[in-house]
Parts: C-alpha cells; sequence; structure tokens
C-alpha cells in the first residue's frame, strides 16, 4: 500500500568554537546537509525499482514527486561492466536521454546486461573493450549479433579477433519484407487496368503478402475486392498475373521459414 509521507521539523543551531571562533551547524543522520527528503528513503526507494516498479508509481508510494525519484536512481545506479565476456555477443543502440543515442552489449544466451555506455561511437567502444578487458578474454568472443545498419562493424575485429558477425534473423526478414514491397509497387504502376481484380488485392490487400501461412480455408469480405474469399485465393489472383511477383513471394517464404 501507500505509506504515510512523515514531514519532520528541524531547526539547526550553530556552534562557535571559542578558539577558533569558526561556526559549525548541527548534523542529523536523518537528513543530509541541504536536502530534505530523509536519506533512508534512498534505499527504500532503489529497492522498489529494483522490483521493476515505475517511476510514478515508486513516488506515490514513497509520497514524494517523481522527478525526485528519477534524480535519486540517477544518483544511485552504477552500471558495472561484467567482469568476464560470454562467448557470444549482441550489440544494439537506442535513444536515451535528450535524444542520444547510446550503445547497450547483451550476453546473447542469458540476456543479461554487459555494457552500456554513454553513446555509439567507435572509438568510446573500442576503448572500453580494451580498458576493461584483456586480449586473451575478448579472443574467446566468438560472434557478435547485430543489425546491418552498426557503424561499428568496422572495428568488431580490432576488438574481437577470432569474432564472426552475425546478421540477426529480425533485420534479414525485414529486408526481405521491403524488397517484396518494392517489387510488388513496381507490378502495380505496371498494371494499365486500374479497376481488376489483381491491383485492388496489391493495392488495398498488401498485407496478405507478409502473411507467412494464408488462410486457405475460410473465405473472409475483402474490402476493395469486395468480394469474400479466402486468403489464399486473394493472393493467387495476384501473383497468377504477375510472374515476378510469384517468385519473390515464394523466395520471401522460403527465407522466412528458414
Amino acid at each position: 500500500g501507500v505509506e504515510m509521507p512523515t514531514v519532520i521539523d528541524l531547526h539547526k543551531q550553530r556552534w562557535r568554537c571559542h578558539n577558533c571562533y569558526h561556526t559549525v551547524s548541527a548534523k542529523t543522520p536523518l537528513v543530509q546537509p541541504n536536502h530534505t527528503i530523509a536519506a533512508h528513503m534512498t534505499e527504500r526507494i532503489m529497492k522498489l525499482a529494483h522490483e521493476r516498479l515505475p517511476v510514478k508509481t515508486i513516488a506515490r508510494i514513497i509520497g514524494i514527486s517523481a522527478s525526485s525519484v528519477q534524480r535519486i536512481i540517477d544518483q544511485n545506479l552504477k552500471l558495472r561492466p561484467a567482469r568476464r565476456l560470454p562467448t557470444r555477443l549482441c550489440f544494439d543502440e537506442f535513444r536515451s536521454t535528450h535524444g542520444m543515442m547510446s550503445f547497450i552489449c547483451l550476453d546473447a544466451d542469458s540476456h543479461r546486461l554487459i555494457a552500456l555506455l554513454g553513446d555509439r561511437f567507435n572509438r568510446t567502444i573500442k576503448n572500453f573493450f580494451i580498458a576493461h578487458y584483456s586480449l586473451a578474454e575478448r579472443t574467446r568472443v566468438q560472434t557478435v549479433t547485430m543489425d546491418m545498419n552498426a557503424a561499428y562493424q568496422t572495428i568488431i575485429h580490432e576488438v574481437f579477433p577470432k569474432v564472426q558477425v552475425v546478421i540477426d534473423r529480425f533485420h534479414i526478414i525485414q529486408l526481405a519484407a521491403r524488397a517484396l514491397d518494392q517489387v510488388r509497387v513496381q507490378a502495380l504502376k505496371q498494371l494499365d487496368d486500374k479497376h481488376s481484380r489483381p491491383y485492388k488485392i496489391m493495392k488495398t490487400n498488401w498485407r496478405l503478402f507478409h502473411q507467412t501461412a494464408p488462410d486457405a480455408k475460410h473465405k473472409q469480405f475483402l474490402f476493395g475486392l469486395n468480394e469474400d474469399v479466402t486468403q489464399q485465393e486473394a493472393i493467387d489472383i495476384a501473383l497468377d498475373t504477375e510472374p515476378k511477383l510469384k517468385q519473390t513471394y515464394e523466395t520471401y517464404l522460403a527465407l522466412h521459414d528458414a
């Protein structure tokens, strides 16, 4: 449940030294100097954050603002790199604070966090791994999985001498799907009859071509075509008139199944 916020009214007292005439303020372990939130709240907030509760939920439980909770988490969260490198790594980048792109490294098997860097520059990534791990440790790494747009591919073999770069399956299928859409658009432009059944299917029901297991049993009303057909029947209507699109579609399905 929600904890009851408690306000302590503290009056600071100043003491004067008779020898040096310097003055000092009385201190209390309850609150840090120039702070208004109790010191033990930090431990409570970090425990709640460890339970993966949202910042607003933690703020409601503790009785302080969400911005204060976020500030306390940022000040006390110390990300330490893993002591040893696994044999398989995953590299990626994500948008962090103020629109900056940051770098993240995970264990490909356990998905455990290995490293989190503030930027994605090759120099930062290279210096980090060389500074924290020996050459023998980096030589143990066998594979690094990443996407095809990663700029840090150029330094991978410098940091990990025996590594093999692996492109993750999601981006391969994504690239194949984009190629399929390009062929479909080209087929649309070549059709003269804009009211034909193949044109309506390729124009309005283009999502059918991304179905890896189209329904061939149950008929449904397709808007644009305005007919009751199965998904497989609609796909066949379009593919029968476009051999290039049919070949591309079959290649896409084979790649997806593989």
